[in-house]
């Protein structure tokens, strides 16, 4: 049996292996000043974002494909932590509806100077002007937060919370339940 902080260090392989493999292979790099996305040099191996530094307060973020037998696959940030969408969001035009008290509950995922993936498709990685005046990560034009409830790397408390907030799958889309149901209809709170 492995001890706590040997499963710790365990579970950042992944993301330690990748900024690895970026370094070493030369990775493809995807500019989301537009909001679109878009291949900027070529190169073998994992993805990253690059974006002017003046837009991220964060050195760099991770999105990775992360398998759940409650949710199936959805999307985790370097930590392990699970990574929402709000149902009162757009994604076409991209806008972020949560700020305030809402972005305290749900704190945006903000643009950082590189953001690497790991089985999420670059080209559907972008980025949306908030109205506080960051830059939020965006997935299949769906803005991305985290969920202050969420402890540890792998909880998933926000899934379906007021019906509005969701995991987010690889391709942008709400995490479904495990039992393969839709998840739960929106409902008229707030939802955080």
């Amino acid at each position: 049996m492995r001890s706590r902080r040997s499963r710790k260090a365990l579970s950042l392989v992944p993301a330690a292996a990748a900024l690895l493999l970026v370094s070493a292979c030369g990775a493809t790099g995807v500019d989301t000043a537009g909001g679109q996305g878009g291949a900027v040099d070529g190169g073998p191996g994992s993805t990253t974002l690059q974006q002017n530094p003046e837009f991220g307060k964060e050195p760099h973020q991770m999105l990775s494909a992360t398998g759940s037998r409650q949710v199936g696959w959805f999307v985790a940030d370097a930590g392990g932590f699970a990574l929402y969408r709000y149902d009162k969001d757009t994604a076409k035009p991209p806008r972020s509806t949560c700020d305030g008290e809402c972005a305290t509950t749900w704190p945006p995922v903000l643009v950082g100077e590189h953001t690497m993936t790991s089985g999420v498709d670059p080209t559907l990685v972008g980025s949306v002007s908030r109205a506080d005046g960051g830059k939020q990560v965006t997935l299949a034009g769906w803005p991305l937060y985290r969920y202050a409830g969420d402890k540890k790397a792998g909880d998933l408390t926000g899934q379906g919370k007021g019906g509005t907030w969701f995991a987010v799958t690889p391709e942008g889309r709400k995490a479904q339940a495990d039992d393969g149901a839709a998840p739960g209809e929106p409902s008229t709170d707030d939802g955080y």
